[in-house]
């Protein structure tokens, strides 16, 4: 079981602070802002004890978690109280504790000293068993209740006779409980989400798809390694990621785009992008790369209806050559190319030389210039 602990100081006796109804509240408001900031189970326990005090003011208390579907602590932390006491206390005076059992039973604060006297209390098992050890006279405690279920409780004990204990005092113990339990589900809703997030980084870094993410917060884009090497492989590298996001409205949930890009071995392709936004991380986006050479082909069925010198035109504009790069290997015109090229998009019904390239892609992957 783990178990954080301060142990009572030496010296002085502990006095009272006494503070208004007022100040208590602030108190709890202040425990609820700390308790919303913690990282861990650790955290909770050391901004707990240090702040339960201002809305409580008993000289000891303790926090306990319960095991998943159990009544037995898996962690604590407590507050001027003895190991021999904690260790007592679960061995002997957790099975026969009516406050305790009387807690659970009903999802309510108890006090020790609601239904029985000073000296009545002195005579029961669990005071002269486990209490009698710290002197515990007046004990409160609490259920951590969460969506209907008890996790753990919280509990406060003193030693001073004439400590005086109010309904005030049992109904700030229940919102106290209310600020743990709270807590304790964030912590652990997000330590669920961190163990999802592991497995997916996992399956990403080894599945072969090519993933960005970009956050607002964060100066690099994440990538997965199949990305990694296909930016890797372009001149423009992952420079071409900002290109995409200067081209994407944020606001749309889904977007397609595609780039003619040049490869770093000086051939030319496309890059297809789909691009979808996080729900609920505004400005953050998911981007889906593939490269039009690496897709599977298909052969078009309307390249056929092209000439021999407009299929020849149309390989070297999927290759990603201009028209004036064209008309000097085939010793043409840029005038003649041009109207070549209308004749292409005509043809085929398409209206860009993206869409003609992804046409021929779906020929070859890759064009050489006819030899003259």
């Amino acid at each position: 079981m783990e178990r954080q602990q301060q142990e009572r100081a030496g010296g002085a006796p502990l006095v009272p602070v006494v503070r208004s109804d007022g100040q208590r509240y602030a108190g709890l408001a202040e425990l609820g802002a700390v308790l919303a900031d913690v990282d861990d189970l650790e955290q909770l326990g050391e901004a707990y004890l240090a702040l339960a005090g201002r809305v409580i003011d008993f000289p000891m208390s303790a926090v306990y978690l319960f095991g998943e579907g159990t009544e037995s602590p898996s962690w604590y932390a407590s507050r001027n109280v003895s190991n021999r006491f904690m260790t007592t206390y679960e061995r002997l005076g957790r099975p026969i504790d009516d406050e305790l059992r009387q807690a659970l039973a009903t999802a309510s604060p108890v006090y020790n000293l609601a239904g029985r006297s000073l000296h009545q209390w002195r005579q029961t098992d669990v005071y002269r068993l486990v209490d009698r050890m710290e002197n515990m006279l007046h004990v409160l405690k609490a259920p951590i209740v969460v969506r209907g279920a008890i996790i753990g409780t919280i509990d406060f004990a003193s030693d001073r006779a004439d400590t005086p204990v109010t309904e005030t005092d049992l109904h700030l113990m229940g919102a106290m409980a209310g600020v743990v339990g709270g807590a304790v589900t964030a912590l652990r809703t997000r330590r669920r989400l961190e163990e999802r997030l592991n497995v997916v980084t996992l399956a990403l870094e080894n599945s072969s798809a090519a993933v960005a993410y970009i956050s607002p917060d964060s100066d690099e884009p994440t990538v997965t390694p199949s990305a990694a090497a296909l930016l890797d492989g372009l001149w423009e590298g992952a420079d071409i990621l900002y290109r995409i996001l200067r081209d994407t409205e944020p606001s749309v949930a889904e977007s397609h785009r595609s780039y003619l890009v040049r490869r770093r071995d000086g051939t030319k392709d496309v890059l297809n992008c789909t691009i979808r936004s996080v729900p609920g991380q505004p400005e953050a986006e998911v981007m889906e790369l593939s490269l039009e050479s690496a897709e599977p082909r298909y052969l078009n069925q309307r390249l056929p209806s092209l000439s021999t010198r407009e299929s020849d035109v149309a390989g070297m504009v999927a290759a990603g050559l201009s028209d004036r790069e064209i008309a000097e290997e085939l010793t043409l015109s840029v005038y003649t190319v041009r109207q070549h090229m209308k004749n292409i998009y005509t043809k085929l019904e398409i209206g860009s030389r993206v869409q003609l390239t992804r046409v021929f892609f779906g020929k070859t992957a890759r064009v050489t210039p006819p030899r003259r």
